[in-house]
């Protein structure tokens, strides 16, 4: 039997597996924003439900689609160990494909409407739990909302990121039709300490990437209002190049300032780490220099102006070829690339199926909330490790997951 069959039962009956691996994927959705470890324990129990399910009551778990490239990855990455520079750390940090089951967990947990409602709930909880404490706690400290960058339980970038996802998946609920008034109402009235929390974190790769995600969702779902959303863009941004350093704090504008932005040190010191990873790159072409930290070996590939040495190279595309070779880039890629393919074949699918899009609005806005996710966390991954940060990468696989979960059968509109 495929999972996609208890899509005719109850949301809760305490007597299943089923409603148990619900459970604690809803605990891990909300500690995902604030606790890492309380998270990565919620998603070991649900994994240990599924696979129960799986072994002794024959249910099988959703395809999704990225089955293949998933296990290309983690096969490249499992071989390349013993060839890694520090095979130790290679293979405790190998433990990151864990964070990979919670595709399937979601996926399998995604199967009716009234499901979907209560996964987003969850994740909006923690999102908006985690920026209000931090905006009460940063106004405390800081004695202002925008003195300084706004970090609580994750470092500013980190937090970013989880904010941005967030607000990407209501945002998909709040576009689709279907949604009711009301619910969506309740959505907008969630997101927008969510939204604030984001400008808190003053991380400009996250808010690019929500502004790359939303456009990306209307020109899917809005054609027409893409345009208006471009034309506002277009003018927001000639607003803030002659007056934005008079509209906002210095703090904020210096995180904007096209000067500072072109040639800071935060630029500066990118460029340098990618100049070196490019050198890495070349003295370990297909296997790599092993996933692990970098501190200890970047000296000898590149000279920092501010003798600071990081453990990553602050871009996805960079860091997989140097920890795992060109193969691995390309795997890496593959990955990240089918979840883009398979998103957006899940949402023309919908599109084409007018009765069923209009029948199950919420598994419309998971699927185009997470085309959003997807564009904004690889433009963001463009100048971060969000690949291999394990809270930011819980979270977008868990997304992924709850987008790709089984279409059919078509669950009654009861539930």
């Amino acid at each position: 039997m495929n999972l996609a069959n208890t899509a005719m039962k109850p949301t809760f009956d305490f007597k299943s597996a089923a409603s148990w691996q619900l459970v604690f994927l809803l605990l891990m959705l909300t500690a995902g924003y604030l606790s890492i470890a309380v998270s990565q324990i919620a998603l070991g129990l649900a994994l240990l439900i599924l696979l129960y399910r799986w072994v002794f009551l024959k249910e099988t778990p959703p395809v999704t689609g990225l089955e293949k490239t998933t296990a290309l990855l983690a096969v490249w990455a499992l071989v390349m160990i013993p060839f890694s520079t520090n095979v130790p750390q290679s293979l405790v940090y190998y433990r990151r494909f864990y964070l990979f089951a919670v595709i399937w967990v979601a996926a399998s947990a995604a199967t009716t409407e009234r499901r979907r409602l209560l996964l987003l709930g969850f994740l909006l909880a923690g999102s908006m739990a985690i920026s209000i404490y931090g905006q009460i706690h940063h106004a405390q400290l800081a004695g202002g909302f925008m003195s300084q960058r706004m970090t609580v339980v994750f470092n500013a970038m980190t937090s970013g990121a989880l904010l941005m996802m967030a607000i990407l998946v209501a945002a998909g609920f709040l576009i689709v039709q279907g949604i009711s008034r009301r619910t969506k109402v309740v959505i907008a009235v969630a997101i927008s300490p969510v939204v604030l929390g984001l400008l808190m974190t003053m991380t400009r790769s996250a808010q690019l990437g929500l502004l790359a995600g939303l456009g990306l969702m209307l020109l899917l779902a809005k054609p027409r209002v893409f345009g208006m959303f471009l034309g506002l863009m277009l003018l927001a941004t000639v607003v803030l190049a002659v007056f934005g350093e008079n509209m906002m704090s210095e703090r904020l504008w210096s995180r904007i300032n096209p000067q500072y932005v072109l040639a800071g040190d935060n630029t500066t010191a990118r460029l340098e780490m990618w100049g070196g990873g490019l050198e890495m790159v070349k003295a370990h072409p297909i296997t790599g220099v092993g996933d692990r930290g970098l501190e200890e070996i970047s000296p000898d590939y590149y000279t920092s102006e501010n003798n600071l040495y990081f453990g990553h190279l602050h871009n996805n595309i960079v860091q997989m070829a140097v920890i795992w070779g060109i193969p691995g880039l390309i795997f890496g890629q593959a990955f990240i690339f089918a979840g883009l393919w398979f998103l957006v074949k899940r949402w023309r699918t919908l599109r084409r199926r007018a009765e069923e899009f209009r029948a199950t609005p919420a598994r419309s806005g998971w699927v185009l909330g997470a085309i959003g996710v997807w564009i904004s966390f690889y433009i963001a991954g463009l100048t971060e490790w969000y690949f291999g940060d394990a809270e930011t990468m819980l979270i977008y696989l868990a997304i992924l997951g709850c987008a790709l979960g089984p279409v059919e059968p078509e669950e009654p509109q009861a539930d």
